[in-house]
This record gives structure tokens, sequence and C-alpha cells, in this order.
């Protein structure tokens, strides 16, 4: 449905490259899509055969989606052919606009594209656009819009958390609920027949977690804090967690109070001397000292050969502060999400965005086993907050005395 509305405006006169509209059903999202395509049409360009996509998981989904109304749209003294069987319309310019189906996303290959639309997209495969879209518009650089409702905290999330962080000017986010456009009636409706979680995906294009998340204190909005900086003042705080594919450490600071982290290491099949090798290279002329907290298990066995711990002492990172044994998951955890948000509302743990793994486990790590322990089958998830959790649980763990803001925080 289209009716005149300032978010859709802003997502057609910007002509950004590349839109992400993560928008509410029925919200007019498909609706000014196909309305891009068809002006793309009768576009004038160097090459005879410009050529553009109208795409959605399934061919038959692509059909029903677009066909029908795309072919009602595209002026009649515009088409020379209509082909039924491909899905195709090719015009008396020779630019042609196909409806296809990305389950299997390498149909998309082998010719160039100058633009498309992408619907659904949180309902394809996640390397749809990274391995087969994006290299098929590089040609002639054309222009993609990669809309549908949210399903989850998946790659569509990924690629809206890059749009709206507004460091690529290639890039727009476009979001509106569905209540701009749909009737109140209506909305009632569905709320009297959707939990509240479903109606706000659904409905309000808002990105939910699985049930079950394990950090269900977060949110982007009110924890990702772009102004982080490097106090020279304070000690910079190393969380380690000795995994090898990946191995993700946080970097951090506090007054004592707060929790601040500031950059984080990622490397992929790699080892604690190099982790470590980065870690000096970043914060080895920092002024105040640097303070190791992480893994007990690293005291006992390494990831080349040594003691992981051992091996950053040799580095130089001397002041270890590593208990004897790891506490139980539950009490890492609720330590963590109290520095999100207490029960006075308070929000003490805040990171940079460049944080991505930390990010995305605060997202998206869920329990398993009935809630005893954290679902760790991706290979990717739970090292960043693991390693943080280690800090935060021995420094602000809930079984201890909240420390004094006014007194040096370390010995």
């Amino acid at each position: 449905m289209l009716r005149r509305h300032a978010e859709q405006t802003r997502l057609w006169t910007e002509n950004r490259r590349f839109a992400v509209v993560p928008a509410g059903r029925r919200s007019g999202k498909t609706e000014l899509a196909k309305r891009r395509l068809v002006i793309g049409l009768a576009e004038k360009k160097s090459w005879p055969d410009p050529r553009y996509f109208a795409a959605a998981p399934t061919r038959d989904q692509a059909k029903r989606i677009f066909w029908a109304d795309i072919k009602a749209l595209v002026p009649k003294g515009w088409i020379k052919r209509v082909y039924e069987s491909d899905l195709c319309i090719v015009t008396r310019w020779k630019s042609e606009l196909w409806v296809v189906g990305l389950d299997k996303p390498e149909r998309i290959e082998g010719v160039a594209w100058d633009g498309g639309v992408l619907d659904e997209y949180a309902n394809m495969k996640p390397e749809t656009w990274t391995e087969h879209v994006r290299p098929a518009l590089s040609d002639r650089r054309g222009w993609c819009w990669l809309i549908g409702v949210p399903e989850g905290l998946n790659h569509y999330k990924d690629l809206v958390d890059y749009a709206r962080a507004g460091t690529d000017p290639e890039w727009g986010h476009y979001a509106w609920p569905s209540a701009d456009i749909l009737l109140p009636e209506e909305l009632d409706a569905a709320r009297r027949q959707l939990d509240n979680r479903t109606f706000r995906q659904e409905y309000e294009g808002s990105f939910e977690g699985a049930a079950g998340t394990v950090y269900y204190a977060y949110s982007t909005a009110r924890h990702e804090d772009p102004g982080i900086a490097i106090d020279i003042r304070l000690p910079i705080i190393l969380c380690c967690d000795f995994n090898v594919d990946p191995c993700v450490w946080e970097a951090a600071q506090t007054d004592g109070r707060t929790v601040r982290v500031f950059d984080e290491i990622r490397l992929s099949n790699t080892n604690t001397f190099e982790m470590g090798k980065v870690a000096k290279a970043r914060y080895g002329g920092h002024k105040a000292e640097v303070v190791v907290y992480g893994d007990s298990s690293g005291n006992s066995r390494s990831t080349a050969g040594r003691s992981d711990y051992a091996i950053l002492s040799e580095l130089g990172f001397t002041n270890q502060r590593i208990k004897r044994a790891n506490p139980c998951v539950r009490d890492r955890v609720n330590a963590v999400n109290a520095m999100l948000e207490n029960t006075r509302g308070e929000i003490r743990l805040t990171h940079h965005p460049s944080c991505k793994a930390l990010r995305k486990d605060f997202e998206t790590v869920v329990w398993a086993d009935g809630g005893t322990e954290i679902d760790k089958r991706e290979a990717a998830k739970t090292h960043a907050t693991d390693a943080l959790g280690y800090f935060i649980e021995s420094e602000f763990g809930l079984r201890q005395a909240r420390p004094d803001a006014d007194r040096r925080f370390y010995k």
C-alpha cells in the first residue's frame, strides 16, 4: 500500500546505490520497489541491454509477489515481448526485467545486472548477497534494495547495522512501522492474535532475538557508543578467552563503576602468541598498566605449547588477575546482565561499534539444555562475551560488595 510517507520519500529521493528496508508488513516497501524497477527499464545506459531483477527466496514466491503487478505497471507502449515461462519482460529499448527465485543463489550469476530488489531478504541464504548478488552488480555498478520483515538476528540484521552506521555513503537505511500505513483496527486485530515479540517483528520491523536469549538486557541502541575512546589515565583491561578459530579478546577500561569496551582483537586460526603480539602492538605504549583477566583453564593448557598466561607474561603482560576456577555460567551471565542494566535502570556497560563479535554475541547467544548451559554449537559465537564475562564477574560479581568509586580500583 502506498501513501504519502516521509520515510518512503527519503528512500526514493536519496537514491542510494544500496538500500536496506526492514519495514513492517503491508507498509508499502514492496510496492515502492516494484515502481523503482519499472522506472529503471526506461533509464538510458551506455550498453545496449540494461538488465534488472526482482527476487524472492523461491521462484513461486517471487512470481506471486512481483509478476502480475509488474506486468500491469509497465506501460504497454514500452513492452516488446513478455516471456511468461521465463518471467521476463523485454522493452522496445532492449532493457529486461526478470522475476527470479534465489533458493539457489547462483542463478543470479553469469550475466551483469544494472539493478534489482531482494524481497524477504531475511529468509534468503546468508551467502546470497556477499557471494552471488553483490559481485553480479559490480560490472555495471548496479543498485539493489534489500527489503523485507526482520527474521531474528541474522545476516539481514548485519547489513542493517552496516547501513545504519552511516560510514559507507553508498548504503542507506530506511524503516517505518506498519502503523504508519495500515488502519488502526487492522493493527488491533493483529495484536489480539500475536504475542508481543511477533507483533514487534512483523508490524514494527523490529529485530527480535530468539527465545532464551542469554543477554536479554542488551540493546544496540542503548549499549553501543561510538564516542568511546581510550582514557590515558586508566589501565587497560585485556579480557581473554583462549580459542583457536576464531580467537576473540576484548579491551576495556573502568572507573570502578562503569565499564567501557573500546576495542576488540579477533583472529582466525591463531594462537595465544599471535594474539598477544597484536595486543602488544596496540596497547604496549599505554602509559597506565595493562591488566589481564580471562579463562582460568589458560593456566594449564595453551594454544601454542606453553601455558597461555606464561606466554602473555613473556610478552610483557605480567599483571594477571586469574581465578583458580571459572565461575559458574549463570553467575557470569547474571553479572554481565546486571552491568548492561540493573534494577534501577542504570546502564554501566557500553561498547564501541568496532566490537562486532561482542555485539553479535550479546544479540544472538542463547541458552541450551533447558537454560543450564550456553549454546556453543556455532564456532564463531560466545568467545567475546565469555572473555568479557570473566572480568565482569571477577570485579562486579553479584555476590560481591559494590566497588567504591572514590578509591583506586587497582592495587
